[in-house]
C-alpha cells in the first residue's frame, strides 16, 4: 500500500529525577506530528516517558532532544509492528495512543463505499492494528500496559453531515470497551479520550468546509457553536486533551478501565 505513509520520532528524554510521572515509560503515539498527538508526545516526553511518534509527515519542530524519523504505513500490520519493537527496545512497550484519525464532512446521502473506506480504514481499522500490535508487545513483556485511543464525542451523538466519522469513532469506542475486558488479565487497562470542539488544525478545516457549504464564514459557525451547544464558551486546546492522556498514562490512573472519559467543555452535558 502506498498510503498513508508516516513519520515517526523516536524521542529518548533524559532526565535528572526519577520522580517525574512517566519516567521509565516508553510510549507510542500515532497522529503526533500537530494538534493534539503532538501535544501529547511534547507532555509525555516533559513527563519522562521516551516516545515514538508516528503520523503522515514530520512534526514542524523537533518533539524533544535525540530524535530520529523512521518511515511506516500506519494500516500495514508489518510496518506497525516493526514500529513497535522499535519504541519497546529491550524494555518492553509501556503506553500506546492510537491518536491518527482523518475527519469527513459528507452527508451520508452522498457518500458511497470508497469514501467510507477511506475513513474506517485510518480512523478504525489503523486504530486496530496498532493496538493490537502494542497488546501483543505489552503481553510478551508480561508488565501490562496502557492502550489510549482518542475517540471523539461524535462518537456518542449524531452530527449531521458526518456519517462516516461519527461511525469510525463509535467503532473506536466500541473496541476499547472490548478490549478492556479482553485484556484485563494481562493487566493491561484501555480507555479512550473523546474530545469536542478543540482548536486544531484539522477542526478548522472542517469548519471552512462546513462555512463553504452554507455559505457562513466559519468564524461566525463557530461562534454559533460555542454560544449555543458549549457551556464552557471556548474551544479546547491540545494541551487540554495532552493532560489528561497524560494523567490516564500514570500510575493515578491504574484502575480506570474502559471509560470514554469526554473533555468537551460540557457539550454532551447541555
Amino acid at each position: 500500500m502506498s498510503e498513508p505513509f508516516a513519520w515517526e520520532i523516536v524521542v529518548r528524554v533524559q532526565r535528572d529525577s526519577s520522580s517525574l510521572p512517566l519516567a521509565g515509560r516508553r510510549a507510542l503515539i500515532t497522529g503526533g506530528a500537530a494538534g493534539i498527538g503532538e501535544a501529547t508526545a511534547r507532555r509525555f516526553a516533559a513527563d519522562g516517558a521516551s516516545v515514538v511518534v508516528m503520523d503522515t509527515t514530520a512534526p514542524a519542530a523537533e518533539i524533544a532532544r535525540d530524535s530520529r524519523h523512521l518511515i511506516a504505513d500506519v494500516t500495514d500490520p508489518v510496518q506497525v509492528a516493526e514500529a513497535v519493537r522499535e519504541a519497546a527496545g529491550d524494555g518492553g512497550l509501556d503506553v500506546c495512543v492510537a491518536n491518527a484519525g482523518v475527519s469527513s464532512m459528507e452527508g451520508f446521502l452522498a457518500g458511497t463505499s470508497t469514501s467510507w473506506e477511506q475513513v474506517l480504514r485510518v480512523n478504525l481499522l489503523g486504530v486496530m492494528i496498532t493496538l493490537q500490535a502494542a497488546a501483543k508487545a505489552m503481553v510478551d513483556a508480561g508488565r501490562g500496559g496502557r492502550l489510549l485511543v482518542t475517540a471523539s464525542i461524535a462518537g456518542l451523538h449524531g452530527e449531521p453531515g458526518s456519517s462516516a466519522y461519527c461511525a469510525s469513532k463509535a467503532g473506536v469506542i466500541g473496541l476499547v470497551k472490548t478490549l478492556a475486558v479482553e485484556l484485563a488479565p494481562w493487566s493491561i487497562t484501555a480507555n479512550a479520550v473523546a474530545p469536542g470542539q478543540i482548536d486544531t488544525a484539522m477542526n478548522t478545516r472542517d469548519l471552512e468546509t462546513a462555512g463553504r457549504k452554507s455559505g457562513r464564514p466559519a468564524a461566525a459557525l463557530l461562534r454559533e457553536h460555542l454560544r449555543l451547544r458549549v457551556p464552557a464558551g471556548r474551544r479546547g486546546t491540545p494541551d487540554e486533551v495532552a493532560s489528561l492522556f497524560a494523567f490516564l498514562a500514570s500510575d493515578e490512573a491504574a484502575f480506570i478501565n474502559g471509560e470514554v472519559l469526554r473533555i468537551d467543555g460540557g457539550e454532551l452535558a447541555s
